[in-house]
């Protein structure tokens, strides 16, 4: 055996470094199973027969030499590669084996053993058979591992071009299947809603939009799967923060050469802010169907290794060329001559590393002009430039739909004008509190109520030292628990301005209340000044009407009153007489002097009593209130009336409960309400010939109220009149003038009480009104 090692570089060997190595453990192995003393690996080819691997029991080493060199037998080398099966031959120093090597790759080869002093069996060859089959088929595996590793990589290369091509996009884009699911959608659409993407594939994308727009959507969705055209629709999406925003979703089918749709290319493209410059203009119009055309958007690459350029069907859509006409040069001769050089320097800049990131206008052969939002970026392999992609964006409409909204903030600056102005007719101010940063915006109507100068900046301490001394801490106190506790609040209080003049302000006061936000208030301020200047002279006005009806019902008992005078002061005259006869005498009697004294000091009494009822009915002051029995209300007013009844021939029945508790009233207004009530039962009765009664009962209402009831056997109430007959300017007697009743109604509910009427089945009718007991009345007026 020639002694030939891989040193002699006679051939050059068609096996790879990592596949010799392989085929030298093989050999090994081989040689070893077939008890041989030497043992080659050889290919055939054009040169003919060469020993790629050389092996012995002692030592194998790599070889390139043609198998003469070893004195192999070519002939049986051939002979196996020619009919793809093992032989074996003996002779008479030993035997060889020669099984062939179908290998993935490089020519045809076989392994040849040599067996010296000994025969082989045809086991031995199954043998080798089966060693040689077993090794090229971990040949071929490990071939279509390699080859599916390759797939898979540019697999991944591919999508991660696709993956940039959709983030370069400026807007929410996305990719659906043919059944609607979604199968990518951009970087700036996840970043948007937060949705990840294992949450959004599939049908888990219906999660971005708002509730109520999910069915729309769902049915938007499903006629244009139907369908198989392009489409779209408005809905609502929500932002990762949960705000809500209008979009309009466009979708496109990609149509397969069965003519049915295998993708389909969506964009959603943000039109809030003009839908919300709509609604703030209050304008009567439906949503628009279509708020701003949907921005169709094309891609394009330009592979720097082979200097080819490509581009979608959508960019030649957009620039109106064949793919046969775009290049660099077409599309440059395109752009508007006065952003051409805007473009280019972009474009260099871009090549140099930079984001390509440019808007301009572009010509399109009919000579119309669009406007274009062009993206790109190099992409690099092993740190070179490998290609040039990018995006462009017709946002013709969109520049459009700036202008229309330029034109709608004007208008809102407008409308505010004219709000200004309407808050300074109706005295109503606005104004915003951050209380986080101390930051305050009024509007000018809050400043002008305020009497603050608005060149001056707002403090919180400022403002508080406007307010009223008795109302600041209420105030400040109401303030800081509506940040507290994020609740609204509505206050009236009094403002002190610099001159000492008051006005009269109400507060009304929203303040947000996300707990994810810092607080931040939101108030109007109402100027009630001249409001409560016409409540004050409106009051003393029905004071001064009340009044009136008051002398009015006095007048009406004169007679009365000067009746009940008479009689004490004609005790008075009597008694003094008597007290002087008395003392007239030789011998004075002052004990009977002292009676008939005693006596004019209680008639004075009786006298003086009569009269203080008759100044307080007739006085002018302000309601007093204090704690007073009703009883003694009643028994006043009957000895006001008792001349008056006595002079109509009316019995009066009274009833007054025992259990009756204090209320707390004003004593004159109280007796003014029951002296009407009387005199209106009286006149009731003057058609009536005989048997004229008037009963006047108290009562306790469940330890509730106390009621005072005022009952006639006249001529009763007419249904129609006793819905109507508490209505002022409304009276059923000729000469009445309506206010009686009415003012009565209106002390009782001042007193938090009630006044009704109603005809009673035997004829007449009753008045009843009912007064809640004062809290505590069941205590001493000193607890």
């Amino acid at each position: 055996m020639s002694d030939v090692t891989g040193g002699e570089n006679q051939g050059t060997s068609h096996i790879k470094d990592a596949d010799r190595h392989d085929m030298e453990q093989f050999l090994v192995t081989a040689l070893r199973a077939a008890g041989a003393g030497r043992g080659f690996v050889v290919t055939s080819g054009d040169r003919g027969v060469f020993v790629e691997v050389e092996a012995t029991a002692e030592d194998v080493s790599p070889a390139s030499l043609p198998s003469a060199h070893q004195e192999l037998d070519e002939t049986l080398i051939l002979e196996v590669l020619g009919s793809g099966k093992g032989r074996m031959t003996s002779g008479t120093l030993g035997s060889t084996i020669c099984v062939p090597l179908a290998f993935p790759f490089g020519p045809e080869a076989a392994i040849y053993l040599e067996v010296e002093n000994d025969s082989v069996s045809g086991r031995r060859l199954e043998n080798i058979e089966w060693l040689a089959s077993t090794f090229v088929g971990s040949l071929w595996k490990r071939k279509a591992d390699e080859e599916l590793r390759f797939v898979v990589e540019e697999a991944a290369r591919v999508e991660r071009e696709l993956r940039l091509n959709l983030d370069m996009i400026p807007a929410l884009t996305w990719i659906g299947g043919p059944g609607g699911e979604l199968e990518e959608a951009s970087r700036q659409w996840h970043d948007y809603t937060g949705i990840g993407r294992d949450e959004a594939l599939g049908m888990g994308f219906l999660a971005s939009f708002h509730p109520d727009d999910v069915q729309k959507v769902i049915a938007a969705w499903t006629e244009l799967l139907v369908a198989g055209k392009p489409g779209g629709v408005e809905a609502r999406i929500l932002r990762h923060d949960g705000e809500a925003r209008y979009f309009m979703l466009r979708a496109v089918p990609l149509i397969g050469a069965d003519g049915k749709a295998r993708k389909w290319y969506g964009i959603n493209t943000d039109i809030d802010d003009l839908k919300r410059a709509e609604f703030e203009l209050a304008k009567s119009q439906a949503v628009m169907a279509e708020a701003q055309r949907i921005i169709e958007t094309g891609s394009w690459s330009w592979d720097m290794m082979s200097d080819v350029f490509t581009c979608s069907a959508e960019c030649m859509n957009i620039v109106g060329l064949p793919s046969t006409e775009i290049t660099f040069e077409t599309l440059m001769e395109r752009v508007h001559p006065e952003d051409r050089e805007t473009v280019s320097d972009a474009h260099g800049r871009a090549l140099q590393g930079d984001e390509l990131n440019v808007q301009h206008r572009f010509v399109l052969p009919d000579g119309t002009v669009k406007f274009i939002h062009a993206r790109g970026r190099l992409i690099y392999e092993k740190s070179h430039p490998r290609a040039y992609i990018g995006t462009i964006v017709d946002i013709t409409e969109t520049r459009r739909s700036e202008e229309r909204i330029r034109n709608s903030l004007a208008e809102a600056q407008r409308a505010q004008a004219s709000l200004a102005e309407a808050q300074m007719l109706s005295h109503v101010g606005s104004f915003r509190i951050k209380p986080s940063t101390g930051e305050i915006i009024w509007s000018a109507e809050t400043y002008n109520i305020y009497r603050l100068d608005p060149a001056k900046p707002l403090r919180h301490e400022a403002v508080m030292m406007r307010v009223h001394p008795d109302d600041r801490e209420r105030i400040d106190q109401i303030y800081a628990s509506g940040i507290r506790d994020r609740k609204p609040w509505e206050a009236e209080h009094r403002l002190l301005l610099p001159d000492g003049s008051i006005r009269h302000v109400h507060c009304m006061v929203r303040v947000e209340t996300d707990p994810e936000q810092e607080p931040e208030v939101f108030g109007a301020i109402i100027d009630l000044t001249d409001r409560v200047n016409s409540e004050e002279a409106l009051r003393k006005a029905q004071a001064d009407v009340v009044r009136m009806n008051r002398l009015t019902a006095m007048g009406a008992v004169t007679v009365s009153i000067a009746h009940e005078m008479n009689q004490p002061l004609m005790a008075i005259v009597t008694n003094a007489a008597t007290c002087l006869s008395w003392l007239d005498r030789p011998e004075p009697d002052l004990d009977e002097a002292k009676v008939a004294a005693k006596r004019i000091v209680k008639e004075g009494k009786r006298a003086g009593d009569v009269l203080l009822n008759v100044r307080n009915m007739a006085r002018n002051s302000r309601p007093s209130i204090a704690m007073v029995d009703i009883n003694e209300v009643v028994g006043d007013v009957l000895t006001m009336m008792r001349s008056e009844l006595r002079s109509r021939q009316i019995t009066t029945a009274v009833s007054l409960s025992p259990t009756t508790r204090p209320i707390r009233g004003d004593r004159v207004q109280l007796q003014q309400v029951l002296l009407n009530l009387m005199l209106n039962a009286a006149e009731a009765m003057t058609e009536k010939e005989h048997c004229r009664t008037i009963t006047v009962v108290s009562e306790d209402r469940s330890a509730q109220s106390v009621a005072v009831r005022v009952e006639d056997n006249g001529h009763g109430l007419d249904p129609i009149a006793t819905e109507r007959i508490f209505e002022a300017f409304f009276s059923t007697k000729p000469e009445g003038t309506g206010m009686g009743l009415a003012i009565c109604r209106s002390i009782i509910e001042a007193h938090s009480g009630t006044l009704s009427a109603r005809p009673l089945p035997s004829g007449g009718s009753v008045f009843e009104f009912a007064i809640p007991y004062a809290r505590g009345a069941h205590e001493s007026e000193t607890t």
